[in-house]
């Protein structure tokens, strides 16, 4: 049995996890755990670290609009060449947690 999370960041979320994700492919224990998370309202934000192609593949869209959809904060450099951001990752769970 696993602790109550207070939040979860799943980070860096590569492009199939994001899709796997949306898709409720929980074929691993990171994206089970993560899908669990949105059934048992635990506040969670992913930031994917994805490529420039990858982003703007249709899929991936949709995938990052089905978890807002299901009230993950997904956060999505508007220039995915600028990289992962730790300290806008944690930020925006601080932020979560602070709202509930």
């Amino acid at each position: 049995m696993w602790p109550a999370a207070s939040a979860v960041l799943f980070a860096p979320a590569t492009f199939a996890a994001v899709n796997q994700w949306a898709l409720g492919i929980a074929d691993s224990f990171v994206v089970g755990f993560a899908a669990e998370g949105i059934g048992q309202g635990i506040p969670m934000v992913a930031m994917p670290s994805v490529s420039a192609a990858h982003a703007r593949h249709p899929q991936f869209e949709r995938s990052v609009e089905t978890l807002r959809g299901a009230g993950v904060s997904v956060l999505v450099p508007d220039d995915p060449a600028v990289g992962f951001s730790w300290p806008l990752a944690l930020s925006a769970v601080r932020e979560r947690i602070a709202v509930g």
